[in-house]
């Protein structure tokens, strides 16, 4: 079964409702949907309108096929003694809710649970740092909240306690702490996971180590598109491989130290932060028996074997 429907399956379980929405101990009900409160524990922030006109052209087309969950709240009686009526705080269906008052349906089929006010944020919760659908931005700040609430801020328990892997865990937990700016970032371009780790780690690392910089790189960022392969061209600019820095002309920049020979001589394949490149010269001057047909040999099976162990690129160098 899918991570998304598993996790889903299990909160509802909790709340003592089978996956098919069908009530385990309730039975369903009509109520008002002007009765309904939302939940003020909801981790969900962004209901973009297209998709909720959707889920309201679905419902008036098929029903709703799955109930909302609520509370029951106790309220005063109204001025004069008169029956306000009972009042509702949603558990767990804000999308749908929203899209009944979309499709100005006056009643929504409801299951109501009693629970207490803990239960109903670890609820909401889980619910929804599983679901894929919910934006990324969403679901980390949903596990930081978890992480902060139940947790005291520890990563490995709440990841264990929330059925993510300890990676995902620290993935939610370094996007939900990132800078406001940075947050709105990610949100306005959609980058996924991997994006948003590679735009928070650049950030870091011009911030502490190019800090005169840091202005030029906060006008780039914000000036157009930004994906993976602009923060990629990013990286290259303000951190130039060591590759790039020994092909320059001989005497040109500062006289080479001790330190910066050793990193020549150990410089036999660079790294950045998305590819490993492996370098291999050979001077055919220095073994002049050694012939075109088997040089090519000799480069074609070295290729070979350092693709296998996992280089991504094998770049073959002929002196002379």
């Amino acid at each position: 079964m899918p991570r998304l429907e598993e996790g889903r399956r299990n909160s509802l379980e909790l709340l003592g409702v089978e996956a098919s929405g069908v009530a385990a101990a309730e039975r369903v009900v009509e109520i008002l949907v002007s009765s309904v409160r939302p939940n003020p524990h909801q981790p969900r922030r962004q209901f973009p309108p297209e998709s909720l006109m959707e889920l309201a052209g679905s419902i008036k087309t098929h029903g709703l096929q799955q109930p909302v969950i609520v509370r029951q709240l106790e309220v005063p009686a109204a001025p004069g003694g008169a029956d306000a009526g009972p009042a509702y705080e949603l558990i767990l269906g804000e999308r749908r809710l929203r899209a009944h008052q979309i499709a100005g349906f006056k009643t929504v089929r409801a299951i109501i649970r009693k629970i207490a006010d803990t239960d109903m944020l670890r609820l909401a919760i889980v619910e929804n740092v599983h679901r894929e659908d919910l934006p990324l931005m969403d679901r980390a700040n949903s596990f930081c909240r978890f992480k902060d609430e139940f947790h005291g801020g520890k990563v490995d328990p709440a990841a264990e306690d929330l059925k993510v892997s300890r990676r995902t865990g620290f993935n939610y937990s370094k996007i939900g702490a990132a800078e406001p700016k940075y947050q709105a970032l990610i949100v306005k371009h959609e980058l996924d996971v991997r994006g948003s780790n590679f735009l928070l780690s650049l950030a870091g690392k011009v911030a502490k180590e190019l800090p005169q910089k840091t202005e030029a790189f906060e006008k780039a960022i914000n000036n157009g598109a930004l994906g993976f392969a602009t923060l990629k061209r990013l990286h290259d600019e303000y951190f130039p491989t060591a590759a790039a820095e020994d092909e320059k002309p001989r005497g040109q920049g500062k006289t080479a130290s001790k330190s910066d020979a050793a990193a020549v001589k150990a410089g036999l394949y660079r790294k950045t932060e998305t590819e490993v490149v492996l370098e291999l010269s050979f001077d055919p001057r220095k073994m002049p028996e050694i012939g075109a047909k088997l040089r090519g040999q000799w480069a074609k099976a070295a290729q070979h074997f350092f693709k296998a162990a996992g280089f991504a690129v094998v770049e073959i160098k002929y002196k002379g």
